[in-house]
């Protein structure tokens, strides 16, 4: 009788309720989630089922688990499956963010309920994937490049191309704006929450800097225009130089008690860094057309992925177990790679309006 439930794969169904265990349902599971008209909308893993079952018990869905024939285990620690990325078939607009142009950045909640995005005409939107509506939106008269929210507490950051940073609370849906910070007279690249929610991490054209929230301390890292950063892990953050030798430096926050090798690879701007969930692993992507995984503890280059002629200008992470490269660049094409051999597993091409964030 409940709407959310997990198929066996044999034609039986079992309820979903708030009190089911995600531990329960096998390692490795895709399910395929269903909105009420039975149009597949979202690819999951076992960690968005809890996500589901704590944030979701009310929507009318049915999450229906496909195990792959083929899987098989790979590295000895990561799940395998044969072509799980092609369920990924059905296009569907989910949110209308009222944006009067392009949107630069976008930030979800740690709940995954909401997110915030920043956009090229200065305006900020606020939008509840459970209530389906923007709840809010503000403009101004600066490009707003970037938005972070806070991975434990309801407030995110806004950053335009004047150096400013504001940061707004949520509080029963009603945004506040709490506090503004300034950078600097440069465009901000980057804003990222470091996972205590106390301190940010902030680049752009005037170089890196660490931020108090609380106090508005404020530590320099380096004067050089630095386009693209991560977190590492709760004190270490990764951020890339964008003159030549185009490298990624590290920076503690504790005072640098922590030490990586310096990484190289790109022979051009370095436009996205992302960390994998291990911490151990730097995937940078960059003018030059190329994405690498580092080995951030050794320095050595893990995978190159030559993926364009033209520059990528972003690339993530993908799939229950990493095993994905997810690429986009100036060739109106989105590209997915094998992260152990670097091998193409499936290009997608996204028209000619061109993909620049």
């Amino acid at each position: 009788s409940h709407p959310m439930q997990l198929s066996d794969g044999k034609g039986g169904l079992t309820p979903i309720t708030d009190e089911t265990d995600p531990e329960t349902i096998f390692d490795g599971a895709i399910a395929e989630y269903k909105n009420e008209d039975g149009e597949m909308i979202e690819l999951l893993t076992r960690d968005d089922i809890g996500m589901l079952i704590d944030c979701y018990d009310d929507e009318e869905a049915v999450i229906d688990v496909v195990v792959d024939s083929h899987r098989t285990l790979g590295g000895g620690s990561r799940n395998y499956f044969s072509d799980p990325l092609k369920r990924l078939t059905i296009e569907k607009e989910v949110a209308s963010l009222h944006h009067g142009a392009a949107i630069l950045d976008l930030s979800w909640n740690n709940h995954f309920t909401q997110f915030v995005s920043s956009g090229n005409e200065g305006q900020i939107s606020l939008y509840d994937v459970v209530k389906k509506k923007c709840l809010w939106s503000d403009s101004g008269e600066s490009i707003l490049g970037s938005a972070s929210y806070s991975p434990v507490r309801d407030q995110f950051l806004v950053g335009n191309y004047e150096g400013i940073i504001r940061l707004f609370s949520v509080e029963a849906s009603r945004v506040k704006e709490k506090r503004t910070y300034t950078f600097s007279d440069g465009a901000i690249s980057n804003l990222n929450y470091f996972p205590c929610g106390e301190k940010f991490f902030v680049n752009g054209e005037k170089g890196a800097a660490v931020i108090n929230i609380a106090n508005a301390k404020t530590v320099g890292i380096c004067d050089q225009t630095v386009l693209a950063s991560t977190i590492v892990n709760r004190a270490v953050a990764a951020y890339a130089i964008e003159a030549s030798p185009h490298c990624i430096k590290t920076f503690d926050i504790r005072g640098g008690n922590t030490s990586y090798p310096i990484l190289h690879g790109h022979t051009g701007t370095i436009r996205t860094l992302k960390t994998s969930a291990s911490g151990n692993e730097i995937l940078s992507s960059g003018l030059d057309g190329t994405a690498i995984i580092h080995d951030l503890r050794t320095g050595k280059q893990m995978v190159t992925i030559a993926a364009s002629d033209l520059a990528i200008v972003r690339a993530i992470f993908a799939g229950d177990r990493e095993q994905f490269v997810v690429t986009c660049g100036r060739d109106f094409t989105v590209k997915i790679w094998d992260t152990l051999s670097g091998s193409l597993h499936r290009s997608i091409p996204i028209g000619q309006s061109g993909l620049e964030y």
